[in-house]
C-alpha cells in the first residue's frame, strides 16, 4: 500500500517501469521519493544494498520525464551526480539505462560521464552536447566550473547527487566538493536540490549539514533495511596466547583458504595495500588449483587492472579477491557470499561498510569475519564485533576550513568573474566546512594568492601571483594562472610513484623511495604477482614474471589506520572489565563471561584469560581509569644497559598516541635534555631513553600536565619531516608549487626541491603563512590527533597513577615492543620478536600453561 501511494505522486511511466521490474519500492526509496518529488534536499543513510542509488535518482528521472513532455530538456544539465570514485560513475553510468529503456527514452535522455579517465575527445564531444544527467567527480566538477564553454550547459542544474558522502565527510575532497556546489549554487536562480547519499554513519544531522550548508534545510532519512548481519571472530589463536612464529601465519591462510573453498566468492580485506599483495600471493600458494580465480585489487594498481578485476568478481569468474580499502564504498560488484577482515577495520563504520559488501542484495544476509592474527588483536576483534552487530557508530568528523583548498577554490572564482570580496566570503561561508571562516583568513589567503605572500611577493610577484583585482572583484592576471589551474585541479598530492610495465601492460604504481632499494634481479608482489625487476629508468620500472619465488613485498607509505576513540574506548572498557574479574574469579567463570558476552569459542576466551594472567604476574592491567608505566631495563649479555624502556598504556589510539608521545618526549628533552626514541600503537607509547633521562612517578605526574600542549605540541613539529611532508601535499593544492605544468608532468625532484625551499624561505620570514599554517594544522589535528590527546592530558590528574619496574616487557607490551624492534615488516616478523620475548619471559617469570596458573590468578602489585 506504501509503494502503491508513493508511486501514484510520480509520472506514470516511472510508476508502470518500478512495477514491471521490481514489484514494489524498497523501504529507502519509499522514504525519499516523496521529499524528492516535492523538492526538497534529502540525507538518505542506508547499508549497502538497499537501493539506494536508485532511490537518489526516481525523483531525478521522474522530472526528466515530465520536462521531456513539456517540451522543456532543452540541452543544458539537469542533475549532476558527483562520486569519490571514477570507477562508480561508470556503474552508474551501466545501471541507469536500465529504467531509459524500460521507459523508452535512451535517446531522449542522455547521461554522460566526465572524470580524469574521460579522453580529450570525449570531453569536446560533451561540451558540444551536453548531457541531461552529467556523472562525475569533486575534481571535475572544479575543473568545469569556470570553463565558458561549460556555464550555460550548469545553468539548468536543478539536482546534485553526492554519494557515498560519509566517505568525503572528514577529507579535503569533502571541503572542496562542498565549495563547488556553492559556486555552482551562485550562479542559479532557484536553490539546489540535494541529495547526498550515504552508508550507515553518524550523527546524520551534522552529515546533513555538510550536503546542504549553513541556513537551509534538508530531510535526513534512515533507512533500516530488515537484513540479517552475521559478524563472526576467527582467531588461530589456540589455548597458546603467543604461539611459535610462523604458527598464526600458516593457520591464519589455512583458515582463509578454507573460507574461499566453501564460497563461491569472497573479499579478503586488509588495513594496508603492502599486506594485500602479501595475502594474495600467500593465498594463491596455499589454494594452487584456484590460484587463476584470486586477484589482488588496490588503489595503487592500474586502472585496467582493477576494472577487470572488478568485472570479473561481478561475473562471478573470481573466488576471491584481496583488497586494501579500494572495494569498500559502493562499486556494483555483483554477489559476495563473505567478507573477511584480516585484523580489525579499525572502526565500526568501516566494519559495516565492509560487512555490506557481502550478500548484496536486498534479501540476503551480510556475513563478515574478522580474522584475528594475536592475542591483542583477539581483544580488540571481539570488542568491534560487538559493537558491529549493535551498530554503534563512530561520530563523523568535518575537516574544517582547510586553507589550500580554499586558495585553490579563489583561484577558479577568480577565472569565473564577477566575485567581490563580500561576494566570495558570502559564498565560501554558505559551505558548512568554512562556516566559521574569519575575514582574516580570507584576506591571508587573498594575500598570498596575490604575490605569494609578505616574504616572497616583493622579489617573486609575478611567479606567485594567481588573481588581481579588477573593478573590486576578483579575476586572474593571464591565461597562463587560468591553464595552470586546471592542469592542478584537486587535492591528491603526487607522491613521488613509480608506474611498473609488465611488457606492454600497466600492473600499477610502487613508491620510487621503495624501487630505490631494489636492484635489477630482485623480485617483488604487485597485483598479486610475483615479478622480477628488469631496469628501472624516469617515473617507469620494467619486470616479468617470476612466479614461484620468494617476493619482497612493496612497502606503500599509506597510513596505518588509527583506532577510532569509540572502538578504543570500548577496548579499554574490555581491559577494565577483565582487570576486575581475573584474580577474583576463577578462570572458567570469566571464560563463561567471554563466551556469553562475545560469542567466542572456549580457546579463545582462555588464551585471553591466561594473557591477562601473564600480565598480571609481572604487573597490572591497564583500565580505562588508570595509567600504568613500565619501566623496563633489559639485562641480557650484549644488550644497552644504559637505555631505559617506559612503556605508557594510554589506551586512547595511534593518532593520539603519536601527538601524545612527541609532546611528551618535547617535554623529557626539555626537562632533562637527550632525545627519546618513540614507538606508537593503538594502545600506548614506548619511549627509550638513557639512564640519565629516567624519571620517577611524581616526576613523569609534572611531565603529563596539561600546561600549554598545543605550544609543545608545535615545538616539537617546529624541524620534523611530518610538517615539511605535509607542506608539500599544501603547497600542491594550495598551488604553490603546480604538481603538473600545461604539457608536462613535473619531476618529483622538482617538487621536493621547489617545496623544501619554501618550507625554509615561510619557517624563518613568515611562519604565519596560511600554507605553513594549514600544514601545521594537518600534521595536529589530521595526520595526529592533537584534541584527543589533550583530552587524555586534562583528564590525566584524575587516574589512579601506577609505575611498575617489569622484570622483563610484559604480554601487554608484547605489540609495541616487537613494532620498535622492526617496524612495519611482514607478518612473521613480529611474531619471531614475540616468541623471544615469550621465550625471556618464560626464563624469567616460569611458563604460563594452565597446569601451574592458580584458578584465580594474582596479581603482582
Amino acid at each position: 500500500m506504501e509503494t502503491a501511494s508513493v508511486l501514484s505522486a510520480s509520472h506514470p511511466r516511472v510508476q508502470k517501469w518500478v512495477e514491471g521490474s521490481f514489484g514494489q519500492l524498497t523501504q529507502a526509496q519509499e522514504l525519499t521519493l516523496p521529499h524528492i518529488l516535492a523538492g526538497n534536499s534529502v540525507l538518505l543513510s542506508s547499508p549497502t544494498g538497499s537501493g539506494k542509488t536508485l532511490a537518489g535518482f526516481l525523483g531525478i528521472l521522474d522530472h526528466l520525464v515530465r520536462a521531456h513532455e513539456a517540451g522543456d530538456l532543452g540541452s543544458g544539465i539537469h542533475a549532476i551526480y558527483v562520486s569519490p570514485l571514477r570507477a562508480l560513475t561508470y556503474d552508474i553510468q551501466k545501471n541507469l539505462m536500465a529504467p531509459l529503456e524500460g521507459m523508452g527514452l535512451v535517446e531522449e535522455i542522455r547521461i554522460g560521464q566526465r572524470t580524469g579517465d574521460t579522453s580529450t575527445t570525449e570531453r569536446a564531444k560533451l561540451k558540444r552536447k551536453p548531457p541531461h544527467i552529467l556523472l562525475t567527480t569533486p575534481e571535475s566538477l572544479a575543473i568545469l566550473l569556470p570553463q565558458a564553454g561549460w556555464a550555460e550547459a550548469l545553468q539548468s542544474v536543478r539536482f546534485v547527487i553526492v554519494d557515498e558522502l560519509h566517505s568525503l565527510a572528514e577529507n579535503k575532497r569533502g571541503a572542496h566538493l562542498m565549495l563547488s556546489v556553492e559556486r555552482l549554487q551562485q550562479r542559479l536562480a532557484r536553490p539546489l536540490i540535494r541529495i547526498g547519499l550515504s552508508a550507515t554513519a553518524a550523527p546524520l544531522p551534522l552529515l546533513a549539514e555538510l550536503l546542504v550548508g549553513t541556513r537551509r534545510d534538508c530531510q535526513i532519512i534512515e533507512a533500516r533495511m530488515e537484513r540479517r548481519r552475521r559478524v563472526e571472530v576467527l582467531s588461530p589463536v589456540r589455548r597458546n596466547p603467543y604461539p611459535p612464529a610462523g604458527y598464526t601465519a600458516q593457520r591464519v591462510m589455512q583458515d582463509i583458504a578454507q573460507i574461499v573453498e566453501r564460497n563461491r566468492s569472497v573479499i579478503v580485506f586488509c588495513n594496508t595495500r603492502s599486506a594485500t599483495e602479501s595475502v594474495s600471493i600467500r593465498l594463491k600458494n596455499a589454494l594452487p588449483d584456484l590460484a587463476p580465480k584470486i586477484e589482488a585489487h588496490h588503489a595503487s594498481l592500474d586502472r585496467d587492472v582493477r576494472l577487470e578485476v572488478e568485472d570479473r568478481l561481478k561475473n562471478g569468474e573470481l573466488r576471491a579477491v584481496v583488497c586494501s580499502t579500494s572495494l569498500e564504498m559502493g562499486i556494483d560488484i555483483g554477489s559476495v557470499d563473505c567478507v573477511v577482515m584480516i585484523s580489525t577495520p579499525k572502526g565500526i563504520s568501516r566494519a559495516l561498510q565492509r560487512i555490506g559488501r557481502s550478500g548484496h542484495s536486498i534479501h540476503m544476509a551480510s556475513h563478515g569475519i574478522l580474522v584475528a592474527t594475536n592475542v591483542n588483536d583477539l581483544m580488540e576483534c571481539i570488542v568491534c564485533a560487538e559493537m558491529t552487530r549493535a551498530v554503534q557508530l563512530d561520530a563523523v568528523r568535518v575537516l574544517e576550513k582547510p586553507l589550500d583548498v580554499l586558495a585553490q577554490h579563489l583561484v577558479g572564482m577568480a577565472m569565473e568573474g564577477g566575485y567581490t570580496r563580500e561576494m566570495a566570503l558570502s559564498t565560501l561561508r554558505a559551505a558548512f566546512p568554512y562556516r566559521d571562516l574569519t575575514e582574516e583568513e580570507l584576506d591571508s589567503v587573498l594575500n598570498y594568492l596575490e604575490g605569494g605572500g609578505r616574504s616572497l611577493e616583493k622579489q617573486y610577484r609575478e611567479n606567485f601571483g594567481k588573481i588581481i583585482w579588477l573593478d573590486d572583484c576578483l579575476t586572474v592576471p593571464n591565461k597562463k594562472v587560468e591553464r595552470e589551474y586546471l592542469a592542478n585541479v584537486g587535492v591528491i598530492h603526487t607522491e613521488g610513484m613509480v608506474t611498473v610495465y609488465l611488457g606492454k601492460r600497466r600492473l600499477g604504481q610502487i613508491e620510487e623511495s621503495f624501487l630505490k632499494r631494489l636492484k635489477n634481479g630482485d623480485i617483488f608482489v604487485l597485483a598479486g604477482r610475483m615479478v622480477r625487476l628488469l631496469e628501472s629508468g624516469v617515473g617507469e620500472a620494467k619486470v616479468e614474471d617470476a612466479m614461484g619465488r620468494l617476493p619482497t613485498v612493496p612497502a606503500w607509505n599509506a597510513n596505518k589506520m588509527p583506532l577510532t576513540s569509540g572502538l578504543a574506548h570500548e577496548v579499554a572498557r574490555l581491559r577494565t572489565e577483565l582487570a576486575a574479574r581475573v584474580g577474583t574469579d576463577s578462570n572458567e567463570e570469566v571464560c563463561e563471561w567471554l563466551i556469553e558476552r562475545f560469542e567466542i569459542s572456549n580457546s579463545n576466551a582462555l588464551a585471553i584469560v591466561l594473557h591477562c594472567q601473564n600480565q598480571l604476574r609481572v604487573s597490572r592491567i591497564p583500565t580505562e581509569h588508570s595509567l600504568l608505566i613500565e619501566r623496563f631495563v633489559d639485562d641480557r649479555e650484549g644488550s644497552d644497559a644504559d637505555l631505559v624502556q617506559f612503556f605508557f598504556h594510554t589506551l586512547i589510539g595511534r593518532s593520539a598516541n603519536d601527538a601524545l608521545s612527541r609532546i611528551i618526549a618535547y617535554r623529557v628533552k626539555e626537562a632533562v635534555g637527550g632525545n627519546a626514541m618513540v614507538t606508537i600503537d593503538d594502545y600506548g607509547f614506548l619511549l627509550t631513553l638513557r639512564s640519565f633521562q629516567s624519571l620517577g612517578l611524581e616526576e613523569w605526574k609534572v611531565i603529563f600536565q596539561n600546561g600549554d600542549a598545543e605550544a609543545d605540541m608545535k615545538a616539537s613539529l617546529q624541524h620534523s619531516e611530518l610538517v615539511k611532508w605535509n607542506f608539500r601535499g599544501v603547497a600542491q593544492t594550495g598551488l604553490m608549487v603546480p604538481r603538473n605544468r600545461p604539457g608536462q608532468d613535473r619531476k618529483i625532484k622538482q617538487l621536493r626541491w621547489s617545496s623544501e625551499i619554501l618550507f625554509r624561505v615561510l619557517s624563518e620570514h613568515e611562519p604565519d603563512h596560511p600554507m605553513l599554517v594549514q600544514s601545521y594544522r594537518e600534521a595536529t589535528h589530521t595526520f595526529l590527533d592533537l584534541p584527543r590527546a589533550m583530552d587524555f592530558l586534562q583528564l590525566a590528574p584524575k587516574l589512579e597513577w601506577r609505575l611498575v619496574e617489569v622484570p622483563v616487557v610484559s604480554p601487554f607490551s608484547f605489540g609495541i615492543f616487537a613494532s620498535k624492534i622492526k617496524e612495519g615488516l611482514m607478518l612473521e616478523d613480529p611474531e619471531e620478536a614475540i616468541e623471544r620475548l615469550w621465550r625471556e619471559y618464560e626464563k624469567k617469570v616460569g611458563g604460563a600453561g594452565d597446569a601451574y596458573l592458580p584458578s584465580g590468578g594474582a596479581p603482582a602489585h
